[in-house]
């Protein structure tokens, strides 16, 4: 694995899958799996903000830029507080999903975060979102100043093993079952 030199700029859906395998290498994503995938989530968008609108939150921002990723929705609600919303195309919203969520709160400018699909909103607690900031931050540590150990640090996870591309990954032989197999081959 090659060293990641640009820890700090990690964007929130890299960053939470390395949280839970440091060792993730991001597999190839072809063009009509993007163009299926931004169909989908585009769908999303539109349902969660026309249910935030009914819950009375006015749409302040959509994919608001950030520092190396975007912020899918910013919603003011009628007391006044910012809410942000990260939206999965996912029928089923996973862990992974809910760190990358948490994520989006590391500058604290948020008064709430949640988690946002077709069909639900989950509003992560603020112990949440503190856990996975102490996360991130032993996790970028460790791709800092131990790239070496990262890249063998393999944790088994479903959220994550299923989009990895990490061949020198034990788990990985059941992937080539799969009938996938690695670059080169």
């Amino acid at each position: 694995m090659a060293p990641l030199t640009a820890i700090t700029t990690l964007s929130p859906s890299r960053l939470a899958r390395l949280i839970l395998c440091p060792a993730y290498i991001a597999a190839p994503f072809d063009e009509e799996n993007r163009l299926k995938f931004q169909g989908l989530h585009a769908i999303a968008v539109l349902r969660v903000i026309a249910r935030h609108i009914r819950q009375g939150f006015r749409l302040q921002s959509l994919e608001k830029r950030g520092n190396g990723f975007r912020v899918d929705l910013e919603f003011l609600g009628a007391d006044g507080r910012l809410r942000v919303s990260e939206v999965k195309s996912a029928r089923e919203l996973s862990e992974v999903h809910r760190i990358q969520a948490a994520l989006y709160c590391q500058d604290g400018n948020y008064d709430e975060v949640v988690l946002s699909n077709r069909a639900m909103d989950v509003l992560l607690p603020r112990e949440y979102i503190e856990e996975v900031r102490r996360q991130a931050e032993a996790t970028k540590q460790l791709l800092k100043n131990n790239p070496e150990q990262a890249a063998i640090s393999f944790r088994p996870n479903a959220c994550v093993c299923r989009i990895c591309a990490n061949y020198s990954c034990p788990f990985l032989p059941e992937k080539m079952d799969q009938g996938r197999s690695p670059p080169g081959k």
